[in-house]
């Protein structure tokens, strides 16, 4: 019993270390009301989401893409390429977990060749638990005023991510937000 309550302290110890995202940037109500009329929070997958989301894998030479939903409490996973289990399951994980909440609260890219490394992500979760190591996100933006989520590739290895693979990255972002607006029109 004393290495499970060692364990448990540790585990304790780590998760202070976890750095989220403003909360104020994250809570905002109006970035959260523009996310939920998405009408995309916990829906069912789509295959032209799903498309993007092989494409940007396959464009940018990485195992896992992921178009991601961010609210105060969890990312979403509207769509997503090659992610592992349970997660490719539950389609979500807590903020303790999200690269994404950075592209959102910053309201830019985030591009990052060895989380390890990073002072703000090499505790996070996604690290831990997931496996990630490298991430190219993009903010998703509905509209001009609100990112709501990012589009984005993971990698469980370092990955020097190029200039050509944040365009690729962004060209397609630019097609998920089209396809967003669209399904809201509807």
């Amino acid at each position: 019993t004393e290495l499970i309550i060692a364990e448990i302290a540790s585990q304790a110890e780590v998760s202070k270390l976890i750095s989220l995202a403003p909360e104020k940037r994250i809570n905002n109500a109006a970035r959260l009301a523009s996310l939920e009329g998405t009408g995309l929070l916990d829906s069912e997958p789509e295959e032209c989401f799903d498309a993007l989301t092989a494409l940007a894998a396959k464009l940018l030479d990485a195992p896992t893409a992921l178009l991601s939903l961010v609210d105060n409490e969890r990312q979403f996973f509207k769509s997503q390429f090659g992610l592992g289990e349970p997660w490719s399951t539950r389609r979500q994980t807590p903020l303790s977990h999200s690269f994404c909440q950075w592209v959102v609260s910053q309201e830019k890219a985030l591009i990052v060749g060895d989380a390890r490394e990073h002072t703000v992500l090499r505790n996070n979760g996604a690290v831990h638990d997931l496996g990630v190591v490298a991430y190219a996100g993009v903010p998703l933006m509905i509209d001009p005023k609100h990112t709501v989520g990012s589009f984005c590739t993971l990698d469980s290895n370092q990955h020097e991510w190029t200039a050509i693979d944040v365009e690729n990255l962004s060209d397609l972002a630019k097609i998920v937000n089209a396809f967003v607006v669209v399904q809201m029109v509807k």
